[in-house]
């Protein structure tokens, strides 16, 4: 079974319909924030839009669970994975693929859109606000690496020592901002890197410290506006979750490199990612 990330750019592409056609065992993951991203404005039309592929296949769409309510979890082996999914969620993600395609919409769908509407709007403002710091200090950190450290990272091949330890020592102070910044005061305790690897919290920094390296060799500038630091948050969660599966569906370059450099890096630290998908030789050619 192949269980991949698709991003909001992924939902809208043809090819989504040929992978889940291909095969009954051919899966997508929605994160919350990929939901809250088509329904911060136009709900419903924006929600058509955005799965009209996917309402086609509705037993193969999965929907996970949101980010502080995995903030716990430690992810160490297959048999984790299934506790990042939230069931009850993706009943009523089908329910709402139904209702989408139904003329003239069900008032039930103008009732759930309408509340849900602002609640997206705020959402995407508070991750606006978050970023703008998390931003500085990953640009300062991506400062240390020396060219050729840079290069491993990108690759994630003959990643040194000296390297996996200046990443291990700014990952541990990223986390920690983001443990911090995230956890209630009485959750906050110390932890092994044994268990760290698995966390949601430490693939993130990971994800974000990675994709700035990424960003800044390729020339980009910081100081980016509110709309594209939010886009850097919802890419990053998503190649975050994708470690726990089989990668990540996406047309962005920058987020699917970060994906595959990260997965590599955290094979490099003995971490549990998800395998690999290959495309299947049924599927190159179409």
């Amino acid at each position: 079974m192949a269980m991949l990330l698709a991003d909001s750019n992924a939902l809208g592409n043809p090819q989504l319909r040929t992978y889940l056609a291909a095969s009954g065992d051919h899966n997508i993951a929605l994160s919350d924030l990929t939901l809250v991203e088509m329904r911060k404005e136009h709900a419903i039309t924006n929600s058509r839009m955005s799965l009209r592929i996917a309402s086609q296949f509705p037993t193969q769409v999965f929907v996970l669970k949101r980010t502080h309510e995995i903030l716990e979890l430690n992810m160490a082996a297959c048999a984790d994975v299934n506790a990042l999914f939230d069931y009850m969620a993706g009943a009523e993600l089908n329910r709402d693929m139904l209702d989408l395609s139904t003329v003239p919409v069900p008032e039930r769908l103008k009732v759930r859109m309408a509340a849900l509407e602002p609640e997206a709007a705020n959402v995407i403002a508070e991750l606006g606000n978050q970023m703008q710091d998390l931003e500085e200090a990953l640009v300062d950190i991506t400062k240390e690496f020396k060219p050729c450290q840079v290069k491993q990272l990108r690759t994630g091949r003959d990643v040194t020592e000296d390297t996996r330890q200046t990443l291990f020592r700014l990952l541990k102070e990223t986390t920690a901002r983001f443990f911090i910044d995230n956890q209630k005061p009485l959750n906050r305790k110390s932890i092994l890197l044994t268990e760290a690897r698995g966390t949601f919290a430490f693939r993130y920094s990971l994800c974000m410290m990675v994709y700035y390296i990424l960003w800044v060799q390729n020339g980009r500038q910081v100081g980016r506006p509110v709309h594209l630091r939010v886009n850097d948050v919802i890419d990053m969660q998503l190649a975050t979750m994708g470690t726990y599966f089989n990668g990540v569906l996406s047309t962005d370059k920058l987020v699917w490199n970060t994906s595959r450099a990260v997965r590599a890096v955290l094979r490099q630290f003995g971490a549990f990612v998800g395998e690999d998908w290959v495309l299947p030789d049924s599927l190159v050619s179409l």
